[in-house]
This record gives C-alpha cells, sequence and structure tokens, in this order.
C-alpha cells in the first residue's frame, strides 16, 4: 500500500489564467485541477442508461487485461473488486508502446487493455474496429521532481519554469536528470512529447515537421540525462537508491509526491495527464462485457475513487482543487508519422549514446537450442527492417557495442561502433559464429567487463554492462569475491549491471549482483529470451 498523500505546492494562479485562456484559443485540452479535463474521458462511456436494469451475474468470469506495470499498485483494490465483484482479474504488463502495437496487431488473447494512456492507440485506424469501450478511471500528470536543495538553489520552488530554462539549465551543466526511455516507457514520451511540443513554440500539437526544429534544443537538453531506465517503477528506484545520483527526474506526479525530498515542478508551458483508460476490446462476448462493466462501475464509484487518490496519489474524481496543482495541458500528437519521426530522432541523433559490453555465456550447457534462441535474441537486435517502435530496439548509430563471449574464461570479444548507415551486418556474423564449450566462469569475467565498459565510460554516454548466463557460476572468484573486488574498485562503480535470468542461472546471486552494481535483473526463464533483450534495451 502507498503512503498517504503529501501536502502539494501551488503556483501563481495567473499563469493557469492566461494558460487555460490561450488553450481554449487553440482548441486545445482545457487546464485542468482536481476534475476530468475537457477533452478527457469523462468517467462512463456514452452507452444506453441501464441503471434500472438488474445488474448481471459475473460470478466466475475471467477478464484477461494487457496494463502498463503503473497499475500494479492497484492490485489491493483489485483483489477488493474480484472479492465483491466474483470476478478474477489476471494481468500481463508491457510498455504502452510495444503493448499499443501488440494489440493493433491482435497479438494474445486480451478481453481489455489498461494502459496510462490511449492517445497513441487513437493514431492508429484500426482502433475504430478493435475497442468497444473505453473509461477513464484515474489521471496523473507527468512532471519534474526536484530535490528540495536544488530546487530552492535554481530557483523552482518558488517559481516554475519554462520548458526553455529546463533546457538551459540541462545543456550548462546546473541541472542532471533522470527519465525513462520514450521508447519503452509512456512517462518518458510524454515527457518527450511535452518538451518537443513547448520548444516548437506553435502553441498546437507538433507535427513532423516540427521534429527537425526542435532537434538541436533536444540534443542540448539530453546532455543533462544521468540516469535512464526502461520503466517509470525502476527510475524511482534507482533514484531512491541514490538521490544524489541527479538532481531530478521526470516522472508520474503521483509518484514523485511519494518521496518528501522531491518538490514537484510543472513547467509553465504545459505537461501531459495520463488518465488510465480501461478498454474494452472488440468481440469478447457478452460475459467479458458484463465483468468490464462491473469493474468500470466498481472502480468509478465515490468510495473507490477517494481509495484510489489515497492510496495511489493520482487524480481522480475525488480529488479537490485544493489536493492538487492546475496543469496546463499540452496536445499529444495527431499523426502516427510523428510519434515515430520523433522517437527515431531522440533514438538516433538526439539521446546521450549508449556505451554497452554484453557479456555472453556460451558454456557447454548452451547447445542446442539454448544456443539458437540466444543467437536469434542477439539478431533481434539488428533488425532493422522491424515494425513500429521495436526497430528503435536494435543497435543505434553513435552506439558502442563490445561483446565478450565467455565459458571457462573469455573466448572471444568484439568491438563495433555502429556507423551513421546503421549497418549491423558485422553483428550478425558475430552472433552466428557463437559456439559452445567449457564452464560458467561468470564472475571473474565480470571483473574484466566492467573494467573494459570502464575504459570508454564518459559524460558524454550511457555506460551499462549486460549479463547473459544460463548456469550458475563454476569458477573462482565467486559472488563474494567479486563483491570485495568491486567494493574496492571505484573505476567501475556506477556502472549498472543488467542480468538476464535464464535456465539454471541463480535468482538469487543475480538479484544480490544487480543491486550491488545498481542494475537489474530481467527474467527470462519461461524461455522467451527475445522479450528480454528487447525489454532491456530501454535501460541501455
Amino acid at each position: 500500500m502507498l503512503n498517504a498523500p503529501v501536502t502539494r505546492r501551488r503556483w501563481l494562479a495567473v499563469l493557469l489564467t492566461l494558460g487555460c485562456a490561450l488553450g481554449c484559443v487553440a482548441a486545445l485540452p482545457a487546464c485542468t485541477g482536481g476534475g476530468p479535463a475537457q477533452g478527457e474521458p469523462q468517467g462512463r462511456p456514452a452507452i444506453e442508461d441501464t441503471d434500472s436494469e438488474p445488474a448481471a451475474d459475473v460470478s466466475g468470469t475471467t477478464l484477461r487485461v494487457l496494463a502498463g506495470s503503473e497499475v500494479q499498485d492497484m492490485l489491493p483494490i483489485l483483489e477488493d473488486a474480484e472479492a465483491e465483484l466474483g470476478i478474477s482479474v489476471e494481468l500481463e504488463y508491457m510498455g504502452t508502446l510495444d503493448g499499443t502495437e501488440a494489440v493493433m496487431a491482435g497479438e494474445g488473447d486480451y478481453d481489455a487493455t489498461w494502459f496510462p494512456s490511449n492517445a497513441y492507440m487513437s493514431l492508429f485506424d484500426e482502433k475504430g474496429l478493435l475497442v468497444s469501450q473505453e473509461t477513464s478511471i484515474m489521471r496523473t500528470p507527468v512532471v519534474l521532481g526536484v530535490r528540495a536543495d536544488r530546487a530552492a538553489e535554481l530557483g523552482w520552488d518558488e517559481e516554475s519554469p519554462t520548458w526553455a530554462e529546463v533546457v538551459d539549465a540541462a545543456a550548462s551543466g546546473e541541472f542532471s536528470y533522470g527519465m525513462s526511455s520514450p521508447v519503452s516507457s509512456n512517462s518518458g514520451f510524454s515527457a518527450l512529447v511535452e518538451l518537443a511540443t513547448a520548444l516548437s513554440g506553435t502553441g498546437v500539437a507538433i507535427s513532423a515537421d516540427d521534429v527537425s526544429l526542435v532537434a538541436a534544443d533536444l540534443t542540448r537538453f539530453a546532455r543533462g540525462q544521468a540516469l535512464t531506465s526502461g520503466s517509470s517503477g525502476w527510475l524511482m528506484e534507482a533514484y531512491d537508491k541514490d538521490a544524489s545520483a541527479v538532481d531530478g527526474i521526470f516522472n508520474y506526479e503521483s509518484l514523485i509526491l511519494q518521496d518528501e525530498g522531491l518538490v514537484e515542478v510543472i513547467p509553465q508551458d504545459g505537461v501531459i495527464t495520463a488518465d488510465y483508460p480501461l478498454t474494452l476490446l472488440s468481440g469478447r462476448g457478452e460475459d467479458a462485457e458484463a465483468a468490464y462493466r462491473a469493474l468500470v462501475d466498481y472502480l468509478r464509484r465515490d468510495d473507490v475513487q477517494r481509495r484510489i487518490a489515497d492510496e495511489t496519489l493520482r487524480r481522480t474524481d475525488a480529488t479537490t482543487p485544493d489536493d492538487a496543482r492546475m496543469v496546463f495541458e499540452i496536445p499529444f500528437p495527431n499523426r502516427l508519422e510523428t510519434v515515430r519521426a520523433l522517437l527515431s530522432s531522440w533514438v538516433s541523433d538526439v539521446r546521450k549514446p549508449a556505451n554497452m559490453v554484453f557479456q555472453i555465456d556460451t558454456s557447454g550447457s548452451m547447445e542446442g537450442e539454448r544456443l539458437d534462441a540466444l543467437k536469434a535474441a542477439l539478431v533481434s537486435l539488428t533488425d532493422t527492417g522491424a515494425d513500429g517502435t521495436t526497430s528503435l530496439l536494435t543497435f543505434q548509430p553513435r552506439e558502442m557495442v563490445h561483446f565478450v563471449e565467455f565459458g571457462s574464461e573469455i573466448k572471444s570479444e568484439k568491438d563495433l561502433e555502429v556507423a551513421a548507415d546503421g549497418d549491423l551486418s558485422d553483428v550478425r556474423a558475430y552472433v552466428e559464429g557463437l559456439r559452445t564449450a567449457g564452464n560458467t566462469a561468470i564472475y571473474g569475467t565480470l571483473q574484466h567487463s566492467l573494467e573494459l565498459a570502464a575504459q570508454s565510460r564518459s559524460d558524454d554516454n550511457v555506460t551499462s554492462v549486460v549479463l547473459f548466463s544460463d548456469g550458475e557460476n563454476t569458477d573462482y572468484p565467486g559472488i563474494a569475491e567479486f563483491s570485495s573486488w568491486y567494493e574496492a574498485t571505484p573505476e567501475v562503480q556506477g556502472i549498472p549491471v543488467y542480468a538476464i535470468l535464464f535456465g539454471e542461472a541463480s535468482r538469487a546471486e543475480m538479484e544480490q549482483l544487480t543491486q550491488l552494481t545498481g542494475g537489474r535483473a530481467f527474467d527470462a526463464t519461461g524461455g522467451d529470451l527475445t522479450a528480454a533483450f528487447k525489454e532491456i534495451r530501454g535501460y541501455l
């Protein structure tokens, strides 16, 4: 259960009045406080009045929902809904953009979706056929949380900056920040859209033509990024482990407000609000529709709206103007080509390039299907012809990729800087040449991988190590000796190790390792290595 609400700072009403006036003139979504914005889903969708009809019996119905990982904090409320309604809600988690594309492509067997936003989904022509009903359950804008001491030094605790002022502070080295990947996380993507739209200065939704015009300022902004993540939740966890690593983070207001050391900063020229629409997909049958309606009615109930606001710190119909700061809404792009142009520019040209060491286990136990799965997963990161956002998870121009293949010892190494044309044939050739032999010397090899990463680490790149192994360490040193070496080697500290759990790999050791280095473990024990490698790219 999350913490109770904390007091929120209020800012100058005159800015809000002016912002709302401009927004109305431009026919943009209106300024919002506690209640829904004009243009936001207003609670229940427009369907026939069924108040006089007896409630349908939905007992025993299972509702399969593809959701953003952000709604995991709603599990206690969903458990109470299940107990009262007699239904079962099965959640499967996926990033908003990836999940939307999966649903649009007809992948998976889902009755509903519950992403932070359906704005991206609305850009697809298929939405009208694939979506039956959608209802906003709760809301939270994507804002900036700044450490209290730095907010005071920058003056942002008294007067919110413009987005241009945030860019200037980041470019000058005055302000460092953490932000999740716009390709894999809705909060990161929303922050990027907020920034690009404000910098375009048009007052309307950003277009594909505007992207090139703001690229230089986006590059200046990217200089300040010192912490990256594939999800908004892990971003908060990483910040909480070391709040001194950055001056602030871009994230959902509901997460920012949980940290009393952060001051909520809402740029003057606007933000984007996630409205969490619970969405019923078409053709799922009467039982699924009845269960969906029952769940929506439960979540929209006054007492439950109050509980959501109290426990998750999101805005609901129970939120009053005294509880929540007003925000000026920035419009979401209205064309799919704009979204893809913005993401492509960010990944290929704007952000700090990734500096990655992939430590790959090809010990004897990897023989056969396991090696085939590993090769397929690595080759998927070279598939520049993939559809949608998947193509942006491939290795990108300007990035450095170092491969360290190991068994009982280091068997081969390959360094590659991705050229401007994005040619990845050398990576594919190297991967296809991997062969199995030997034991599993994880930690001795990892010392070398970290030292290699440290040699090319700089303020101008994002450096990390990816460790893949299908078994437990068999050679000296072990995890204890590695931990002692790590603590005594300051030049490698601060480089996160992201470990992929596969086969018989020790979960306990990999979690201990990632906790030590500030990384994260990714579970591929179910066998889907390709999905794990693609997910991990959001952190690199």
